[in-house]
C-alpha cells in the first residue's frame, strides 16, 4: 500500500529521521578570480530556495550520483564540486540537500525544473548539512560527497515517482551584512521505482551510431589524421565502445562501412597529406587495429545495422537530382562489415542529417530499397497532439509501399548527445544530463503505466559521449524497472503506432545547413568523367575503378556540412586521381598539317598508357565551322601501352589555316579527356592562287606590251611628218 497520503508530513519532519550525513572536502587546485569576475548576490535565509544563477558565488556541480537505479535499502551517494566563483572570500561553506515534496508530473515539467521556472526547491533536509570549507578564496574550489539512507527520506513504499532533488551551497560573503546564505544549487532526478510489477517498462530502441568523417583519397592517403585521435583511449570513438561496453546487446549498433574500410587501411600502416601536399605517416595504426578488435567483441551478441556508406547528405542529394547517388550509397561496401564481424549484419537502414528528410527525399530513400529511416520526433509531431509519448514506430506512406519511420524521441536524444542544446547551461553537466535522460524515460513510463509505447533513442550520428555517464544510462537500459532494451529488428517487425502524425515541414534552417548545390554539382561532374572511364576502359580481372566510385560516395558525406574545406580539399583530391587515370588516354599528334588539295586525311596518334584496352573514336571540330568538315572514326580498341594512327577524312574551304579541336569519344560519342589543337590548310588553294597570280602577271604584261606598241606608233608618224614636207618645199 503507498504511502503517499503521509509523504508531506514524514518529509517536513525528515530531518529527524535521517540517517547520519557522511560528508568528506578535499581541496582542489584554485581558479584565479579573475577567469570568473562574478558578482556576490545574497540569496537570503537558506530555507528558503531559488533558481540556480549564472552569478552564483559558489555555484555547485555535480560529479556522481549513484546508485543510478535505486532501490529500497540503498544509500544515495552525491559526490561534486564547489567553486567561489565570486570576487569575494566566502565563509562557513558547506552543502545541503533539499527534497521537493512533490514528484515530477509530467514530462513537460523537467525542463522546467531544471531552468528553476517550475519552483520545485524542496525543503532543506537538516541532516545532510555537510561543512565543505572554513573559507573559499576566490576561484578556490572544495569536492564533497554525501550519503544518505533512502528509506529515510520517506519515498513512497510501492507507487514509482520521479523525484526532485536539490543540492545548494550555503556560506557567509564577506561584505555581505545578510549573514549565511543560498551561494549556489543544482537540481538533478531521482526515478524511484521501489515495486517493478507496478509498471510495464518502456522498451527502448537506443541506435549507436559508428561514423566519422571519411577523409580518405582513393589511393588511401588520408587528408587528416582525426581518425587517429577519435580512436585513441580517450578519443570519441573509443568513449563510444566504452559507453556500451557494461552491456553491449543493449544498444542497436548501425555502423557505416566507410568508417570501418578506414580503420582498416590505417591498421596496415597509413599515409597523412597536408593541405600544403607534404606527407607524414600517420600515428593511428596500433589504436585503429585495437579500436576494431574491441568492436567485434562487443558486437558478437549484439544487433548490427550497415548505415548507407559514408553517412552521405541525402535531402540535399536529392535536391540535386543525384538520386542515382543515394541508391549508390545504401549498396557501397555492403561486405565490408560482415568480413570483419561475427554476427549478422542488417541493412536497408537510412539516417538523413539531424533526422530531418523531405517528402521527396523519403520517396527516392524506399525506391533505393531502404525499408526503415530514422527520423526526429520534430519531424513527425502527432496530430492531433495527445497527452502522453506516443510508440517510436510510424509507417509513412510514400511513392511505393510503406516505408517504416524509426521516430527518435527529440528531447531524450538530445540530452544524451548533445549538451546545452536544449537551452538550459544545467544540462552541459554529465551527471544531471544523465539523470534527466533517466527522469524522461521513466515518466514516459508513468504516463501509460500499462501500456508500453517504444522510445527511440537516436543521438546524432558523430555525437561524442562523456565519460562514465553515457556509460551509466546503457547499464540502466539493461538494468531498471522502468524501461528494456528493444532491437530495431523488433521495432519494424510489429505492428506501427496507430497515433496519427502529421509532416512537419522542412526546416530553413536544415537547408541552409546542406551540402551546396554547386559542391553537388562539381561531384557530379567528376562522376560523369569517371563513367566515361569505365566505358572507354572497362574494369577487368586485375583492374577497378570501383575505388574512385567509393571516393567519390565519401564525397558526398554529410560530415562536409560542417567541414566544408576538408570536404572540398577531398573532391580536388579525387577528381585529380581521376583525371589522371583519363589523361593516360591521349592523343600525341599536335603538328600543323596542310592538305594536297581541298579534301585529305589527317593522321591522328592515340596512346594508352593505361593498365588495361581502351576503346575510343577521334572527332575533328574547325573554328570557324563554316570552313572545316570531317567525318568522326568510329572507336578502336588500343591495348595497353600502345599506339595507334587514324586517319580522319577532312575538308577545308577557302584560304587560310583553320583552327582544328583534336577530341577523343567514348563509345557513346561522348567527349573524353582534354583537347589537342591543331592548325590545319589546303594546298589546293595555295596553288589554285599562284596560278591566279600567274594568270594576272601574264596578262599584264600583255597589256604593259599592247600599251607600249600604242605608244610607238603616234612617235614614229611624227618622226616621218617633218622630212616629206621640206622636200615637197624643195621641188
Amino acid at each position: 500500500m503507498s504511502r503517499r497520503p503521509a509523504r508531506l508530513g514524514a518529509r517536513a519532519a525528515v530531518g529527524a529521521v535521517l540517517a547520519a550525513a557522511l560528508a568528506v572536502a578535499v581541496p582542489l587546485a584554485p581558479r584565479a578570480a579573475a577567469a570568473h569576475p562574478a558578482a556576490v548576490h545574497p540569496a537570503g535565509a537558506p530555507v528558503v530556495a531559488r533558481a540556480a544563477a549564472a552569478s552564483d558565488p559558489v555555484p555547485v556541480s555535480l560529479t556522481s550520483l549513484e546508485p543510478v537505479v535505486p532501490a529500497p535499502g540503498d544509500t544515495l551517494v552525491i559526490q561534486g564540486v564547489v567553486r567561489n566563483t565570486s570576487s569575494s572570500e566566502v565563509s562557513g561553506v558547506a552543502v545541503r540537500l533539499r527534497l521537493s515534496p512533490t514528484p515530477v508530473r509530467a514530462r513537460a515539467e523537467i525542463p522546467q525544473i531544471l531552468a528553476g521556472d517550475a519552483g520545485r526547491t524542496g525543503i532543506a533536509v537538516e541532516a545532510t548539512r555537510t561543512a565543505v570549507a572554513d573559507t573559499l578564496a576566490p576561484g578556490q574550489a572544495r569536492r564533497f560527497t554525501l550519503h544518505v539512507a533512502l528509506d529515510s527520506l520517506g519515498l513512497p513504499e510501492h507507487t514509482p515517482e520521479v523525484v526532485v532533488l536539490v543540492v545548494e551551497s550555503l556560506g557567509t560573503v564577506a561584505g555581505s551584512s545578510q549573514g549565511e546564505v543560498q551561494t549556489g544549487l543544482t537540481r538533478a532526478f531521482l526515478p524511484w521505482f521501489p515495486d517493478p510489477g507496478q509498471v510495464s517498462p518502456t522498451p527502448v530502441v537506443w541506435l549507436f551510431p559508428l561514423t566519422s568523417a571519411p577523409s580518405r583519397l582513393q589511393d588511401g592517403v588520408f587528408l587528416d589524421d582525426h581518425l587517429a585521435t577519435e580512436v585513441a583511449p580517450t578519443g570519441r570513438l573509443s568513449h563510444l565502445l566504452d559507453a556500451a561496453e557494461t552491456a553491449p546487446s543493449a544498444v542497436s549498433w548501425v555502423i557505416d562501412p566507410a568508417l570501418v574500410q578506414s580503420l582498416q587501411d590505417m591498421a596496415d600502416g597509413y599515409v597523412v597529406r597536408a593541405p600544403d601536399g607534404t606527407e607524414k605517416p600517420g600515428t593511428g595504426a596500433h589504436d585503429a587495429a585495437e579500436w576494431l578488435r574491441r568492436l567485434q567483441t562487443l558486437t558478437a551478441t549484439a544487433e548490427v545495422t550497415a548505415s548507407a556508406y559514408a553517412d552521405p547528405d541525402v535531402v540535399a542529394l536529392h535536391r540535386a537530382g543525384l538520386d542515382v547517388d543515394i541508391a549508390l550509397a545504401a549498396t557501397t561496401a555492403r561486405d565490408v562489415l560482415p568480413a570483419l564481424l561475427s554476427t549478422p549484419v542488417g541493412g536497408g537502414l537510412a539516417w538523413p542529417a539531424g533526422g530531418l528528410a523531405d517528402d521527396g527525399t523519403l520517396d527516392v530513400l524506399r525506391a533505393a530499397g531502404s525499408r526503415v529511416v530514422v527520423l526526429s520526433s520534430t519531424a513527425l509531431p502527432p496530430s492531433p497532439a495527445v497527452g502522453y509519448t506516443p510508440s517510436g514506430s510510424v509507417d509513412l506512406a510514400t511513392g511505393g509501399s510503406p516505408l517504416r519511420a524509426a521516430v527518435a524521441d527529440a528531447t531524450v536524444s538530445d540530452l544524451v548527445a548533445a549538451p546545452g542544446r536544449r537551452g538550459d547551461p544545467t544540462t552541459r553537466n554529465p551527471v544531471v544530463r544523465r539523470q534527466a535522460t533517466l527522469a524522461e524515460i521513466a515518466m514516459t513510463t508513468l504516463e501509460l503505466p500499462g501500456t508500453p509505447r517504444t522510445l527511440v533513442i537516436a543521438p546524432d550520428t558523430r555525437w561524442s559521449p562523456v565519460g562514465h555517464a553515457t556509460r551509466d544510462l546503457v547499464a540502466a537500459l539493461a538494468a531498471s524497472p522502468w524501461e528494456r532494451p528493444e532491437s530495431l529488428a523488433t521495432l519494424t517487425a510489429t505492428p506501427a503506432s496507430d497515433t496519427p502524425r502529421a509532416r512537419a515541414d522542412y526546416p530553413a534552417a536544415a537547408r541552409d545547413a546542406e551540402l551546396p548545390p554547386g559542391y553537388l554539382a562539381a561531384v557530379s561532374g567528376t562522376r560523369s568523367t569517371l563513367a566515361g572511364l569505365r566505358d572507354v576502359a572497362p574494369d577487368t580481372a586485375a583492374t577497378s575503378t570501383a575505388g574512385y566510385e567509393e571516393a567519390l560516395t565519401r564525397t558526398e558525406s554529410s560530415a562536409w556540412r560542417s567541414d566544408r574545406v576538408v570536404g572540398a580539399r577531398l573532391l580536388g583530391g579525387v577528381r585529380s586521381q581521376i583525371d589522371a587515370q583519363v589523361e593516360q588516354v591521349h592523343v600525341l599528334s599536335r603538328a600543323p598539317v596542310t592538305l594536297p588539295g581541298d579534301s585529305g586525311v589527317i593522321p591522328v596518334t592515340v596512346a594508352n598508357d593505361l593498365d588495361r584496352p581502351a576503346r575510343v573514336g577521334v572527332r575533328l571540330t574547325g573554328t570557324p565551322s563554316t570552313r572545316f568538315v570531317a567525318t568522326d572514326v568510329p572507336p578502336i580498341t588500343i591495348e595497353p601501352g600502345e599506339k595507334q594512327t587514324l586517319e580522319v577524312t577532312a575538308r577545308v574551304l577557302g584560304t587560310g589555316s583553320v583552327s582544328v579541336d583534336i577530341m577523343l569519344v567514348t563509345p557513346e560519342g561522348q567527349r573524353f579527356g582534354s583537347i589537342t589543337r591543331t592548325e590545319v590548310r589546303s594546298a589546293a588553294y595555295a596553288r589554285a592562287a599562284q596560278w591566279v597570280v600567274g594568270g594576272l602577271f601574264g596578262v599584264l604584261v600583255v597589256l604593259l606590251g599592247i600599251n607600249f606598241v600604242r605608244r610607238r606608233r603616234p612617235s614614229a608618224a611624227a618622226a616621218d611628218g617633218p622630212g616629206t614636207g621640206e622636200e615637197g618645199t624643195n621641188a
